[in-house]
Parts: structure tokens; sequence; C-alpha cells
């Protein structure tokens, strides 16, 4: 049985209405075809007309060839059926419509953020940056929840440091699943936290003992990062105020793994077991990410990857 959408009709025709109003195009600087053929199998589709045998040829023929179609014909077009597609393929939609790779005029990217999230607020759904390619935002769609914002900021962020393709997965897996699977969220930020040390101090050339726990894998990293304000009015007091600050992280990340060995992936659960609850997770991915942002911003250079 399929189930029912949640960003209802109402909300999609109004934001089709109000793009129309602002002459803004769904395809940017692409074809409509080009644009369509990103999303949908137009080929595996059928065509409108009798001329040919499926949706890409008959949409080529009219917007291509002989432009005849109606502007808005994309939001009455039961083959693509943006009006009642499932709500994953429409926010899919409205994401690609902002991406770096179709649409460069900064003020329309703008303009259609705002469109689409004072709709789709209603239904509890938003489009946000969650990544960047080249330094411009890439965008997705997902439904609202408290905190998740900052959490995706933060994943863009720690990504500037350590972009590679094992680490966005682990960035991608653990803020995705903090209200879908908290052990999950709590054994990948865990293992985040040890990717970025082990990173960091293989930059350094420190030789780490395989055997060392994640307090003292942290203990070791700060100390051979510099965390001396610059331009502060007494350096050396304010480095010594910041170290007692970070030695207490230790106390946090000792936490962090007893809840992971408790509560997190890679061990095994008792059939009836459950999980922490969502604010639990959402404690640990923030601390985590906080910690990390700050180490591998002190480190100031992309460090090469230690996978765990």
């Amino acid at each position: 049985m399929k189930l029912k959408n949640k960003i209802t009709e109402v909300t999609r025709r109004h934001i089709a209405d109000e793009m129309t109003i602002s002459n803004i195009w769904y395809h940017g600087n692409q074809t409509e075809l080009d644009f369509l053929a990103r999303l949908f199998d137009l080929k595996s589709l059928p065509s409108r007309d009798p001329r040919y045998n499926n949706a890409y040829d008959d949409i080529y023929q009219h917007t291509v060839n002989n432009n005849d179609w109606d502007t808005n014909w994309i939001y009455s077009d039961p083959r693509i059926n943006l009006l009642h597609i499932d709500d994953e393929m429409y926010l899919n939609f409205l994401s690609m419509t902002v991406h770096p790779i179709v649409r460069t005029n900064q003020y329309e990217i703008s303009e259609l953020i705002k469109i689409y999230n004072k709709h789709l607020t209603a239904d509890g759904f938003e489009i946000a940056q969650t990544d960047e390619i080249s330094g411009k935002p890439v965008f997705s769609g997902r439904q609202k929840a408290i905190g998740q914002a900052h959490l995706v900021a933060k994943k863009v962020e720690i990504k500037k440091y350590l972009n590679t393709a094992y680490v966005n997965s682990k960035i991608s897996t653990m803020t995705d699943a903090i209200n879908k699977d908290t052990d999950l969220a709590i054994g990948t930020a865990k293992e985040l936290l040890e990717t970025t040390c082990k990173s960091i101090l293989k930059q350094k050339g420190v030789i780490i003992n395989p055997d060392c726990k994640l307090p003292q894998l942290l203990k070791v990293t700060t100390n051979c990062l510099d965390f001396k304000p610059k331009e502060a009015s007494d350096p050396d007091k304010a480095e010594k105020a910041i170290k007692q600050i970070l030695g207490g992280i230790a106390s946090i990340v000792q936490g962090v793994g007893e809840l992971r060995n408790g509560y997190g992936t890679g061990h095994g659960k008792d059939a009836d077991f459950k999980g922490l609850e969502i604010k639990y997770a959402k404690l640990v991915v923030g601390v985590v990410s906080e910690i990390v942002i700050l180490y591998l911003a002190t480190n100031g250079e992309t460090a090469e990857l230690i996978e765990n």
C-alpha cells in the first residue's frame, strides 16, 4: 500500500504558482530535457505525441524543436506528476532546481529557497544546505527537526578539512541517524572523533599506540596542536585557560565512549534492546562535532585521512 504524501497538493500548487509569478523557471541554465533527464528515465515513459514512442523524444520535439508547449506544462503532465509524485522525489526535484550545475544566478537561488520554505513549512518540510561543491552550496529536502539545521551546518564545516568520501559518509550517517537510529548516530560520532585525531597525529608524524583509548588519543592530539591565541593581551595565560577547558573535554569523550559501548553500534544487543532517546544522540553528535571542528580548524590544513 502506497503511503500518503505529507507534502500536500495545495503546497505544491502554491510553489508552482509563485515560481511562475516570479518568472523563475525550474530548469535554470539547462534545457528542460536535460534537467528532467537527471531525475526521470524519460525513455521509459510514454509519449503524448503519436509520432514518438517515448517521453524523451516527445519532450524534445515540443520544447527544443518547436517549443510549442505552455511554459507550465511540467506541472500538469501526468507522466512527471509533480502534484502527486512521492515526497522524496518531489523534494529531489526542488533541490535540483537550485543545484550549482543547474543554476548559477544567486538571486534566483535565494528566491527559490524562500518560495520553497515559505510553503513547505506548513507540511513540516524544508530545503536546506547539506553540502557544497567547489564552494557552492548544495541543497536537499528533509523533514524539519529541532537542531537539525545546526548539525548540518557542522557537517559542511567539517568536510572543509576532511573532504573525503569516507568522512563524508560518516558525517552523513551520523547526522541522518539522529532521528532514526540513535545508537548508530552515537557509534558513528565516536568513529569520526577517532578518525579526526588519528589523521591529525599522522600529519604531525606522531606514532600512535594501537591500544590507545579515545581519551588518551584526544589528549595526545591536544598536546600536538597550538591553542595559544595570537591576539590575546596575555597569550600564555589564555593558552593555559584554554587547555584547562580542553582537559574537561576528556571526561566528555570518556562519556561518549561509554555511551558507544553501551548504546552505540559495534556491540551485540539483546533482541529487546532499546536505544537512547533522540535528545541524547543530539547531545553526543553536537559535542563531537564541535570538538572535531575545533581541532581541525586549529590544525589548519587538510589532514590525510586515517580510516578506522
